[in-house]
């Protein structure tokens, strides 16, 4: 299995994934293309605070960069052997998630 390739999709995935949930959630702060509702605060809490722009779009990016950047064949490098960066590549990457959420 090419772990680099798979990786390097995901991350390509889940910008464009970020960037969507961005432009959804701004787009929240204008119901109807109207900002009158933002001026006289008829906006619910959870838009208020920012979840889906930070939460589902900017700390998805960290995972989505990590995972584009380990195309590379070898990430950790400790043994010297052909297959050590393809044996945790993908691994590193799901540990690099975790430690954002």
């Amino acid at each position: 299995m090419c772990y680099g390739k798979c990786a390097r999709c995901i991350g390509h995935s889940l910008v464009g994934l970020a960037l969507l949930c961005i432009a959804a959630n701004i787009l929240l702060y204008f119901p109807n293309g109207e900002t009158k509702y933002a001026s006289e605060n008829h906006l619910s809490r959870f838009v208020w605070f920012f979840s889906g722009i930070v939460g589902g779009g900017l700390l998805m990016l960290l995972p989505a960069f990590v995972f584009i950047g380990l195309e590379q064949d070898d990430c950790c490098g400790c043994c010297g052997h052909e297959n050590c960066g393809k044996r945790c590549a993908v691994p590193s990457g799901y540990l690099h998630m975790v430690r954002v959420h």
